[in-house]
């Protein structure tokens, strides 16, 4: 799979400034670096009920998902036709999609990243049903666009972890997930995108450039996608 190792997550390539999110969310100082387990006294749905959940809601808004999400975590189980895993680069993987939106599992192998991006002005709500990880996000201080060039800083960073989902700020859109290797296990992670994306902005903080980058799917609805390699969680 040719992902440029690694897409996802969400932006708004118009936008010139940023500012961090007030909300408290897990820090990497705040959990171990052993086995996340799904700890919560919310019952597990599964996968195919979360799916129309998400179908029934009236509004497709940042408050309304936010809350559907953190208060219907999904059985990891159920996720196993989607669990497809690559040492190349994590995988992404669909599992619905509508004009309204696109629910992807991404895999993630022990180490690997995605590169930093935006979501093309779109919202994205993320959960971890297996592992957790961590979130970068950047400030988008200027940017050219005729010479597509940047100057980027770290911004806020937090964990998404099985007890913890997260939405991609719209104030601070730019940022990159991490599977970190001292988290030691891979993860699995859920995204809904509203409304679906075909392409990102990918930057480069160390040559201070970005580019376009169209989106790949590592599979489609359990089905490997022609040409690409990956394995089932074991």
């Amino acid at each position: 799979m040719i992902l440029c190792e690694g897409e996802t997550l969400i932006g708004n390539p118009g936008s010139e400034s940023s500012s961090c999110l007030a909300c408290r969310r897990p820090t990497v100082a705040d959990l171990d670096t052993g086995t996340t387990q799904v700890k919560t006294e919310k019952p597990l749905v599964e996968i195919g009920d979360f799916v129309e959940g998400l179908k029934t809601l009236p509004r497709f808004m940042a408050t309304e998902v936010y809350g559907y999400v953190k208060t219907h975590p999904v059985e990891p189980e159920s996720l196993s036709p989607y669990l497809l895993f690559s040492s190349a680069s994590y995988t992404r993987n669909l599992i619905f999609k509508n004009e309204r939106f696109e629910l992807l599992a991404l895999c993630w192998e022990i180490g690997q990243v995605s590169r930093i991006h935006n979501h093309r002005a779109q919202q994205c709500w993320m959960a971890a049903p297996v592992g957790k990880l961590s979130v970068q996000n950047f400030c988008v201080l200027d940017r050219d666009p005729e010479k597509k060039t940047c100057r980027l800083e770290p911004g806020q960073k937090y964990l998404i972890t099985p007890t913890e989902p997260a939405e991609v700020d719209q104030n601070e859109p730019v940022h990159q997930v991490l599977n970190l290797a001292v988290f030691g296990e891979r993860a699995a992670s859920l995204h809904i995108y509203s409304n679906p994306i075909e392409s990102c902005e990918v930057y480069s903080l160390e040559q201070g450039t970005y580019c376009d980058v169209p989106l790949y799917y590592t599979s489609q609805y359990g089905k490997l996608c022609d040409g690409e390699t990956a394995t089932p969680l074991r």
